[in-house]
């Protein structure tokens, strides 16, 4: 994991980190890197915060609602407000750069603890993901 040293912090997340940019009571702005092949957290609905994924560099997938998976090139942004299921994975060759911006910024307490049980490779443990959700207002949502 690489310090960027215009982070406030840095929350690790999916064997690489979260760099938090910036963050105030209503928003936080954080870059990350996705690893290649990443597949992502299970679908999942939040209810106590909004979040925007917007691709720098590479390209994810994401889901929303009960769609299907659709290509999110650079430029694309995954757009999730509460209570809109939805998910994102990295399913290229190559890691994938974005922009995370969380509001209210109290979402970044979801990301550090949901960010270190998400592995770069493998499936996370679903009980532990399952209670992560439950403890901030969220849930799995297959």
């Amino acid at each position: 994991m690489n310090v960027d040293p215009g982070a406030t912090r840095l929350i690790p997340y999916a064997g690489d980190g979260i760099r938090v940019l910036g963050e105030s009571e209503g928003v936080a702005l954080c870059e990350l890197t996705v690893p290649p092949h990443f597949a992502g957290p299970p679908p999942h609905i939040h209810h106590g915060f909004d979040e925007a994924i917007y691709v720098l560099e590479g390209a994810l997938t994401m889901v929303r609602g009960r769609s299907e998976p659709e290509l999110v090139p650079v430029g694309g942004l995954i757009l999730a407000p509460k209570g809109e299921r939805h998910t994102f994975a990295n399913p290229t060759d190559e890691p994938a750069r974005v922009l995370g911006v969380w509001s209210p910024a109290s979402a970044l307490e979801f990301m550090e603890e949901i960010g270190a049980a998400l592995p770069a490779s493998g499936p996370p443990d679903p009980t532990r993901l399952a209670e992560i959700y439950r403890r901030h207002d969220s849930e799995i949502s297959p």
